[in-house]
């Protein structure tokens, strides 16, 4: 018969034969009511390992079970997008993370309203919206200057633009990062620079998307393009 198992991801993980058992690890058992059992906890590093360990009641450390190499997707897939407001942030970084999304750049532009978050809370979210949906990596969380970041990259983005006339298509976004802008809008600095730069820009049918369901809907369309890859 197959042991209970869950699944918690230790960035940076080195194996031993034997490791302590984390405060949140125990917590998480008891509220599966498996701390009064034998169990295996799979530890994963975040970036493509797993490692698996058996737990025994009362004990404070697990020991080493196996090894394995994770399945992930050849390509990476990246997006960026303005920092959302209040809890609207929390709902976007679980849902990028349960979508398999494995880069978000947070792009500060001349209109963004928020300008910074709380990474170490960012990164409890995603690590336990990974845990939960049993994704293979943790995506990378980074704040860039919007100017510079494009500046950089503008021969491998795309806009996401309510006012575009080209209206997304099945594969406008292969080989790109989709760039979702400012609850503000543009400034008309970026505007101009997109268009003396030929940056490609795609509109979403229907209504004009807040920011957080904007991003959600890219992750969703560069994930589902993968997997059809």
């Amino acid at each position: 018969m197959k042991q209970d198992s869950f699944l918690v991801f230790r960035e940076g993980f080195v194996p031993k034969e034997k490791i302590p058992i984390l405060p949140e690890e125990i917590a998480h058992l008891r509220s599966l009511r498996l701390d009064k059992q034998s169990c295996e906890i799979e530890i994963r590093d975040g970036l493509g390992k797993s490692y698996l360990y058996s737990y025994e009641p009362g004990n404070r450390s697990i020991s080493f079970l196996s090894e394995t190499l994770l399945s992930c997707n050849l390509r990476e897939l990246t997006l960026a997008i303005a920092l959302p407001k209040g809890n609207r942030l929390d709902f976007f970084l679980q849902k990028a993370t349960e979508l398999g999304i494995h880069k978000i750049y947070f792009c500060i532009f001349r209109h963004s309203i928020r300008k910074e978050f709380n990474l170490d809370r960012a990164k409890k979210i995603v690590r336990e919206a990974a845990s939960q949906s049993k994704q293979a990596i943790l995506p990378l969380l980074e704040i860039v200057d919007a100017k510079i970041w494009m500046e950089e990259n503008k021969s491998r983005i795309c806009i996401l633009h309510p006012r575009a006339e080209n209206v997304y298509k099945p594969g406008d976004f292969s080989g790109l990062i989709p760039v979702i802008g400012p609850e503000g809008g543009f400034h008309s600095e970026e505007e101009e620079w997109m268009s003396l730069e030929k940056i490609p820009k795609f509109s979403f049918p229907g209504g004009i998307l807040r920011m957080e369901t904007a991003g959600i809907a890219a992750a969703s369309l560069i994930a589902f393009a993968e997997k059809k890859a």
